[in-house]
């Protein structure tokens, strides 16, 4: 099965843009009622005219500060820098009331990794459950784990589970400094799937230098382990980055890749994450993934909400994580 879904993922993308997101349209509208869900949770600052949402009320949490030992190409820990930092349970602890104190209804915790990947999460096992016994919703954006760690994170009472799902060897060995390649993405994926944990993989579109490699055997590997949920983000080049120069991937051959995975999934629950670069460039993703069928969308521009309305979809506004849409 693993062998023929790879092999019609590749017949897929290679249809012309229109063909098959006309496809793939058909597929969502066949399969989902007419909504889309436009997610902002409080990491950015989200004000369309319609909706404002609160900063508040489901912000993001660096258990190291800025800090991150593996220094992958793409980010040298500057994803970390916009997020509030803590270096203890007690201070996440104390975070979280002050945050329950402001509407805060839920987080997304996330640190950066050591030199095997690993975000250090042990140490804040019992603060994830103070966090649960306060109401909120906690979100975890793991490194790699191990069955022990899975099977804590699943006393601890976490809703969610984020990991970043690598189908390529050269592109985690290259980009990520993981020398392992690929492997310790899917170990990760497996033994959280394990523990009867709710894990919802991402796919970076383009992170090889802006190339598409290796993201059909991501989603690939992904359906075929029976998730029914996904996240795809684009790669975005950041200042102070070895990659800032890094062309993005062509919009139209990236969304290609989550049109074929709704084509394929036609049950699944697709989003359109927020990491993705910025202006005209976004647009034009959007507005393909909107066409190609995705469920929800992180952080929209107006001109694809009203796509969205002229395509019949009602569009319902949520201050969370795209991963709760």
């Amino acid at each position: 099965m693993g062998s023929e879904l790879r092999q019609l993922l590749a017949e897929l993308i290679y249809l012309p843009l229109k063909e098959i997101l006309a496809a793939a349209w058909r597929v969502r509208e066949t399969n989902f009622p007419p909504e889309l869900v436009v997610a902002v949770p409080g990491a950015k600052y989200f004000d369309n005219g319609f909706f404002r949402n609160n900063r508040y009320m489901f912000p993001a949490i660096s258990l190291t500060g800025t800090k991150c030992e593996l220094q992958c190409l793409h980010c040298r820990g500057k994803i970390l820098e916009d997020m509030y930092h803590v270096s203890s349970p007690g201070e996440l602890v104390e975070l979280g009331e002050r945050l329950t104190e402001r509407g805060c209804m839920g987080l997304l915790v996330s640190g950066g990794s050591d030199l095997g990947g690993r975000v250090p999460l042990t140490a804040f096992l019992e603060a994830f459950s103070k966090l649960k016994d306060m109401g909120l919703t906690v979100v975890v954006h793991t490194g790699f784990v191990d069955p022990a760690t899975a099977a804590a994170l699943k006393s601890s009472g976490i809703d969610r589970v984020l990991v970043d799902i690598i189908g390529d060897d050269e592109t985690a060995r290259s980009v990520c400094g993981v020398a392992q390649g690929a492997a310790p993405y899917w170990n990760t994926l497996d033994v959280l799937l394990e523990q009867g944990l709710k894990v919802i993989p991402h796919v970076i579109l383009g992170l090889y230098f802006g190339r598409l490699k290796g993201e059909l055997e991501a989603v690939c590997g992904v359906l075929n382990r029976g998730l029914k949920d996904l996240v795809f983000v684009v790669l975005k080049p950041l200042p102070g980055t070895p990659m800032e120069e890094v062309t993005p991937p062509e919009p139209a051959s990236a969304i290609k890749v989550v049109a074929a995975a709704r084509i394929t999934a036609p049950e699944a629950n697709l989003r359109l994450g927020c990491a993705r670069p910025g202006g005209l460039y976004a647009e034009r993703v959007e507005t393909y993934a909107l066409l190609a069928g995705v469920n929800a969308v992180a952080y929209p521009s107006a001109p694809v909400l009203r796509l969205a309305e002229r395509r019949g979809l009602k569009v319902v506004y949520r201050d969370i994580c795209c991963c709760l849409a």
